[in-house]
């Protein structure tokens, strides 16, 4: 029985792609980096090796990747099942001992691979993850890295039903193709990271748009949105009394709640500005003005909904309420790079902006945790109620300000 695989050990290749040969090999270099994704990618490997008599009941491939939440990604398919399963593990995973006690560190810290043929009644059952799958009937299990250019390594492991488990020539075919494999997965992994930074620093669909090559200076277009400013109030004198950490916790536990209400909404967050956020609900994405205004405001009424959840749990703790404002109005903006020619910052600027900003400002001094420009007021159906014409600093013409009704 062999238990470690060892780098030397002798790799008998796939068989030549020609006439009606197996062509999983040929398939892998020529065509295996357009698919769509790395599941796509998976079943596609795995169904054409069944097509060659390769005996598969389960293939899994487990990778780290840069997410702010998510440490690792899996991808489970098995013989049969059109889907494959995705799993994912927070940052938190390889403290656990279910990760220790997993052939998946092994690779990870560098082993070259490990088999255990189950059919074989001596065989150990070292792993917890072995005896789940002899309860499954699996007869041969076999784990291999997946070399990536970084040096680093994540983990593939096979599995068969078949009786006495997978033959030498078996699991020479599947080492052999591990080197190509591993290309096409670095190269999918690595778009999928890019999206995944993009997401998180960006946005999704602003993400996209550099993605989909707006990365130049001076590249933007002027569109129509509803948008929204808020801040936190107090921020300073919290500053000024709490140690960083605690600070940090308390913003980031208010930017949470935020920003899960504008992405409720479809909105998008464009940046955070100490403890405000800037974020716009662009009207061609909603279909008219009334779409998107009915998205910021609901996005402001579910904001409210979660920042007064928060309060009430921290009064009840004999903790002061945090304050915060909300400002809402509508206009014409210019989205797209501005910067330095090698530091962008992908936003909005306009007057609107401006305008947006100013009106947030007068939620502190008319005590209002949601105030709304007559732009936005105009478009939606919701209820909303007058405070009167106010002056907004370094704007000509006083605005007509509205709340919502149960803060009026």
């Amino acid at each position: 029985m062999t238990n470690l695989i060892e780098p030397s050990a002798t790799l008998q290749p796939l068989a030549p792609p020609s006439g009606g040969e197996c062509q999983v090999f040929d398939w892998i270099e020529n065509f295996g980096r357009y698919t769509e994704d790395i599941p796509s990618f998976v079943r596609e490997v795995c169904n054409r090796f069944v097509g060659c008599d390769m005996p598969l009941d389960r293939v899994s491939i487990v990778m780290r990747t840069l997410h702010p939440q998510i440490s690792t990604s899996g991808y489970m398919w098995r013989d049969g099942v059109d889907e494959l399963s995705l799993f994912t593990a927070d940052h938190q995973t390889q403290t656990r001992e279910s990760y220790q006690r997993s052939p998946v560190r092994l690779i990870f810290e560098g082993s070259p691979g490990l088999r255990r043929r189950l059919a074989d009644p001596d065989c150990p059952r070292d792993f917890p993850v072995l005896i789940d799958l002899d309860g499954e009937g699996v007869t041969d299990y076999l784990i291999l890295p997946i070399p990536f250019s970084d040096g680093r390594s994540y983990a593939c492991s096979w599995a068969t039903k078949a009786p006495g488990g997978f033959t030498d020539a078996q699991i020479g075919r599947i080492q052999a193709v591990m080197p190509t494999f591993s290309l096409v997965l670095e190269i999918l992994a690595a778009r999928d990271i890019s999206h995944n930074l993009m997401d998180t620093y960006l946005g999704h669909k602003t993400g996209e748009r550099v993605l989909n090559g707006g990365i130049y200076r001076g590249v933007n277009e002027t569109i129509e949105a509803a948008l929204w400013i808020s801040d936190l109030r107090g921020f300073t004198a919290l500053s000024d009394k709490l140690a960083p950490p605690v600070l940090l916790g308390i913003l980031n536990d208010h930017f949470e709640r935020i920003v899960g209400a504008i992405e409720k909404y479809d909105g998008e967050v464009l940046k955070f500005i100490g403890d405000s956020v800037l974020a716009i609900f662009p009207i061609d994405q909603y279909g008219d003005a009334m779409g998107a205004a009915e998205a910021a405001v609901g996005a402001a009424r579910e904001a409210v909904r979660r920042l007064e959840e928060r309060n009430v749990e921290r009064q009840e703790k004999n903790i002061p309420a945090l304050g915060y404002g909300i400002a809402l109005h509508m206009g014409e903006v210019v989205y797209g790079n501005i910067g330095a020619p090698n530091r962008l910052d992908f936003t909005v600027i306009g007057p609107a902006v401006n305008h947006t900003a100013r009106i947030e400002q007068l939620c502190r001094t008319m005590s209002r945790p949601v105030l709304i420009s007559a732009t936005v007021a105009e478009a939606t159906d919701q209820p909303v109620t007058s405070l009167g014409f106010h002056a907004l600093r370094g704007v000509r013409e006083p605005h007509e300000i509205f709340t919502l009704p149960e803060y009026a």
